[in-house]
């Protein structure tokens, strides 16, 4: 079954125990970016640099592209979020100990920044993660990018109704093309009788040389070739969407090479006026080019 096109913006979680003590609640978000980065987010001194490259693995199984915040929340069985959990028993311990200084000997009083200081008065929020925690935040990490990846590819489907709207413009604008071609030295001939007659008398140049200047005209503006690449680049187009996946940045080239054989059919068909169908067909680039920038 080939795979489906996705966004670059959506979102998953997932929810479960870590140990017998903690429970993991990981949320991901993503928008558009041109790689694939991770920025993680948890409780204050938990360290998370052991398991960014863990968490990053994981993600790059599935997602290529696009800034993925990773929201970390961890929570004591039976308790509250984890922060800064303080072990008041330890101060306690510390001032009947400081109760027994020497006479004569004055003491600053403590401050906050003596107690976090402190060995032991911080709790569980001061330790890291233990081997079996990391296994299963791992594992919810994947649930998580599961979810994400189902949420991609569902705006991704959204995404698809409208280029293949847009690149059906195109298309039309390639059969226009191809259909006016052959009319283009009939019309570039009656162009040139018009322009000779305004400035001319009647019959001063033989039919013969306004047949050959209306030959010379009518190859200069031929369009054939860029027909014939404007549907090559829209076939190819189709396909990628077809095959699914990370295909962002390859149809992102095709539109520019799109765009560029757009302005030569241009460039070469201003003398039989082709004017408001370059317009649609840039306004149908535009869009498209707007909405490949949020596919993966």
């Amino acid at each position: 079954m080939p795979a489906s096109i996705r966004s670059m913006t959506g979102f998953g979680e997932a929810r479960g125990p870590l140990s017998d003590r903690r429970l993991a609640e990981l949320r991901l978000a993503s928008v558009n970016g041109r790689f694939l980065e991770l920025q993680i987010r948890t409780q204050p001194r938990l360290d998370t640099s052991e398991i960014e490259a863990e968490l990053r693995a994981v993600l790059a199984e599935k997602l290529h592209r696009g800034r993925v915040t990773a929201t970390i929340t961890l929570q004591l069985f039976g308790g509250p979020a984890e922060g800064l959990g303080f072990h008041w028993e330890v101060l306690e311990e510390l001032k009947r100990e400081l109760a027994r200084h020497p006479a004569g000997r004055e003491l600053a009083p403590l401050s906050l920044r003596d107690l976090l200081a402190l060995p032991g008065f911080l709790g569980d929020a001061e330790k890291g993660l233990g081997e079996e925690e990391r296994a299963a935040l791992l594992e919810l990490a994947a649930q998580a990018r599961d979810a994400l990846l189902a949420a991609r590819e569902a705006e991704g489907a959204a995404l698809l109704l409208v280029l293949e709207r847009d690149l059906g413009v195109l298309a039309e604008f390639a059969a226009w093309l191809e259909n006016i071609n052959a009319g283009v030295r009939q019309a570039l001939l009656e162009r040139l009788r018009t322009r000779l007659a305004e400035v001319l008398p009647p019959g001063s140049v033989p039919e013969d040389r306004l047949l050959v200047e209306a030959a010379i005209a009518a190859d200069r503006a031929d369009v054939a070739e860029e027909v014939q690449r404007i549907k090559s680049h829209l076939q190819q187009a189709r396909r990628l969407l077809a095959e699914g996946g990370a295909v962002g940045k390859r149809l992102e080239f095709l539109l520019q090479e799109l765009l560029r054989e757009v302005n030569t059919a241009a460039s070469k068909c201003r003398e039989v006026g082709v004017g408001e169908r370059v317009v649609e067909a840039k306004a149908a680039l535009e869009r498209l080019r707007e909405q490949v920038g949020n596919l993966e």
